[in-house]
């Protein structure tokens, strides 16, 4: 089969690869549509210590079941489906604790992690257990399917905020997960969302995906948000960036006693404004992954709740993959949402 290889940093060969069979209780799947994610360029680059050449990457992403393993029942050859990517051990004492996003043992397919590598969506096949498909509905395409796992991490997110009807919110950050995570606040009725980014392109999106508001990072942000709430400061932030200058930025405009939630990752280790945080006594939670949300966010995908194709900014077959992430690492700002096809 092709497939999409990591060699090492800026080194994607589409090159052909022995096909993998599907084990007891596995199915084949022949991935449709994959999306490019912010981490697969980190580990393109070189940056990242979740991906580890040789690796097929790619972990976003829907198919079509190709091959039954020995024992699967109830699932179909030709089979529209999603998948669930991240593969916890569902033994440990994270994972009895239903944080299976945190599970030391656990494979996330396309990426490395403790438990090792394990080949990922980037190519014409991928063996998956069968417990971790989830049938598709006719109507929803294989691009929108291929969003639900970052709209899992985005609803994961502000679900951890608690109750948002009426507040005031920001999020920092709008690409992928900063603009879904802007959707589900509008669906759960934040009053006001205000997209905080640098790149005038994607706040114009964000104003499309329902921001009330958008500002550029580089104005002043503080007047800003409290003319907004009369001096009182937000209710919530949402930092899907990770920096220094976005959390402490977070940090000054969350009103006295308010909620910031920390799910970017872009930052190692940050001088971070401690004791304004404890003398505003903010809940600072950060949020990581998914547990049980990615069958949650197929359905509001497929119900219509949450549209997710108007993030998808290009689309192109899997052979053009190298020059792509190319591209992309070179002018990421350009596009938010990168599928690529395999027909």
């Amino acid at each position: 089969m092709k497939a999409l290889v990591y060699f090492g940093a800026r080194d994607l060969r589409y090159v052909d690869v022995d096909t993998p069979r599907p084990k007891k209780g596995e199915v084949l799947v022949k991935p449709r549509a994959v999306s490019i994610c912010g981490s697969d360029l980190s580990g393109f680059k070189g940056t990242s210590k979740f991906r580890v050449p040789p690796l097929i990457m790619g972990h976003e992403f829907s198919g079509e079941i190709a091959e039954l393993g020995e024992g699967v029942k109830n699932l179909s050859i030709g089979q529209k489906v999603g998948v669930v990517t991240n593969l916890f051990c569902g033994k440990c004492p994270d994972c009895k604790r239903n944080l299976q996003n945190i599970c030391d043992n656990r494979y996330i397919i396309g990426t490395t992690m403790m438990a090792g590598s394990y080949n990922g969506a980037m190519a014409d096949f991928v063996p998956v257990p069968a417990e971790k498909i989830v049938p598709l509905p006719e109507h929803v395409s294989f691009a929108e399917a291929a969003l639900a796992e970052p709209l899992s991490i985005s609803l994961r997110a502000v679900k951890h905020a608690g109750n948002i009807k009426g507040k005031t919110t920001a999020v920092f950050g709008a690409g992928p997960i900063g603009l879904l995570a802007i959707k589900c606040l509008k669906m759960f009725g934040a009053k006001e969302i205000i997209a905080i980014d640098i790149i005038e392109k994607r706040l114009d999106m964000a104003k499309k995906c329902g921001a009330t508001a958008v500002i550029n990072s580089n104005d002043d942000v503080l007047k800003f948000t409290r003319d907004l709430t009369c001096g009182e400061g937000l209710d919530f932030v949402l930092d899907a960036v990770g920096i220094e200058a976005t959390i402490n930025k977070g940090i000054e405009i969350v009103r006295n006693g308010g909620n910031i939630i920390w799910i970017g990752l872009s930052a190692k280790q940050i001088n971070m404004e401690y004791f304004t945080s404890v003398c505003k006594e903010i809940n600072i939670k950060s949020s990581y992954m998914y547990t049980t949300e990615m069958n949650e966010a197929l359905d509001l995908i497929s119900s219509g709740k949450i549209i997710v194709k108007d993030i998808i900014t290009n689309s192109y077959p899997m052979s053009k993959g190298p020059e792509i992430f190319a591209k992309l690492a070179g002018n990421q700002a350009e596009d938010v949402k990168v599928i690529l096809t395999n027909d």
